[in-house]
């Protein structure tokens, strides 16, 4: 487990809250392995019909902790066992028996998005910024994410997102597509709190079935042997470390497309 997440149960709510507010709500590799269990954990308490991500001090999460890239993903082998962890909390994020809901409030970036996008529902304070600076980092964004963000907007909005590496506002997100609510600053819980209770309020097995069947998955139009060649060349490069390290230098990053 991890001592930045905490769970806990209101009523028919389940709260799974991301308290790491000096990083701004980043991820590190023991956060991401702890998510996949806390997540199943909330939804099969029988009380449980809903279950909410949200972070603390009015952060969401601000990408995964670029501070551990150095030793952790540093070349093809490590980055993809990196990425397993991201992977598996879409998976279960996929497979939770009941529905999810991010709630977003500051920075949702980079693995912020993952996990946003992975949920059933995202609902924004309006001043959020949603954004996956990838290129800006030289790095492979997460497969699994990057189908799962194009099952939810579709491949032109997909492609804004990504090539560009803008940070998006909630209002402009909205008109994307990349979250379904906006709430005023703060009136987010409140908003989170009545949509949850308006979820919580339907039939579970008929909202199992119904995400489930909306949800099925697409098939890659790549073989997994090409995708995973392109993500190692990104690992194998200069500009990745140039990336990582221009960003711990808070500097703009010099690449050399090699």
């Amino acid at each position: 487990m991890s001592r930045y997440l905490h769970k806990s149960i209101e009523g028919s709510t389940g709260w799974l809250t991301i308290d790491r507010p000096d990083s701004r709500g980043a991820l590190n590799a023991e956060m991401w392995a702890a998510l996949p269990d806390l997540l199943v954990e909330l939804a099969e308490d029988e009380a449980v019909r809903v279950v909410v991500i949200r972070g603390s001090a009015g952060h969401f999460i601000a990408g995964a902790d670029i501070n551990e890239f150095a030793a952790l993903r540093s070349n093809p082998a490590l980055a993809r066992e990196y990425d397993l962890g991201a992977e598996r909390a879409i998976d279960t994020l996929e497979r939770l028996s009941v529905p999810s809901i991010a709630m977003i409030d500051g920075a949702c970036v980079g693995g912020g998005c993952l996990i946003a996008f992975a949920c059933d529902l995202r609902i924004a304070a309006e001043s959020a910024r949603l954004g996956i600076p990838a290129g800006r980092l030289g790095l492979a964004y997460p497969y699994r994410g990057l189908e799962r963000l194009v099952e939810v907007v579709g491949e032109s909005q997909a492609l804004a997102l990504v090539l560009t590496g803008r940070l998006f506002r909630a209002p402009e997100a909205a008109e994307r597509g990349f979250v379904q609510f906006v709430a005023a600053d703060g009136s987010l819980e409140a908003l989170v709190r009545e949509l949850a209770g308006d979820v919580a309020a339907n039939a579970p097995l008929a909202l199992r079935y119904l995400r489930r069947a909306i949800r099925r998955s697409t098939h890659a139009r790549l073989p997994d042997e090409e995708i995973a060649r392109l993500a190692d060349i990104c690992f194998q490069s200069e500009d990745y470390r140039e990336g990582v390290a221009a960003f711990l230098e808070k500097r703009a990053p010099r690449f050399r497309g090699r």
